[in-house]
């Protein structure tokens, strides 16, 4: 239930959402949430997440949990450059180039897309210098996931302005209470430096 209630903040009431942000802990099926957002919107699709193993992660759930053909799926990493109607990525790639000074080589190819959602896996990822690039991209609507927004450079706020507003937040105390996530066990270790 708590899956579909981020599903249908991001959307909105009465179809009023536009674009943002939604919290929630690990293992709370974030990407589940994502999906759903995406067979609401049947659109075009770019999955922006950290690295391959989580390219491999959105690419298994598309392909298991919708009624997506395997050949409507692209993945463009270091390994694969296909871009298709849902089309799952890293932030690393997008953002490569050979030189501070030279442009981002894979940049172009995304921007001449017509996409209606971007999902920025990982969102509390996207104020750092490069990273932040990507929200230059084309979309109608953009969603963020994440964890938790904390920083260690304290630009949480960014976040907020290159994707939108916290649409949802659903603390871990919460889903741990009702058994949705394993209790969590918290240990202080001190070592000597």
């Amino acid at each position: 239930d708590y899956q579909q209630a981020a599903a249908d903040a991001f959307e909105g009431v009465a179809g009023s959402g536009g674009s943002g942000v939604l919290v929630l802990p690990c293992g709370a099926g974030k990407t589940v949430i994502g999906l759903g957002v995406l067979e609401k919107q049947q659109c075009e699709c770019l999955i922006l997440t950290s690295n391959a193993t989580s390219v491999g992660q959105w690419i298994a759930g598309l392909t298991d949990k919708t009624t997506l053909d395997p050949s409507q799926i692209g993945e463009y990493t270091g390994q694969k450059k296909e871009v298709r109607p849902v089309t799952v990525a890293t932030y690393q790639i997008l953002t490569h180039r050979r030189s501070k000074e030279d442009e981002f080589e894979h940049m172009r190819l995304f921007n001449e897309r017509n996409w209606g959602l971007i999902i920025y896996d990982e969102v509390h990822l996207l104020p750092a210098p490069v990273f932040r690039a990507t929200a230059d991209i084309q979309a109608t609507r953009r969603l963020g996931l994440t964890a938790t927004l904390v920083r260690e450079d304290g630009c949480e706020q960014d976040v907020f302005s290159l994707i939108g507003p916290k649409r949802y937040e659903m603390p871990w105390k919460e889903l741990e209470s009702m058994g949705w996530i394993a209790k969590v066990d918290c240990t202080e270790v001190r070592v000597a430096m």
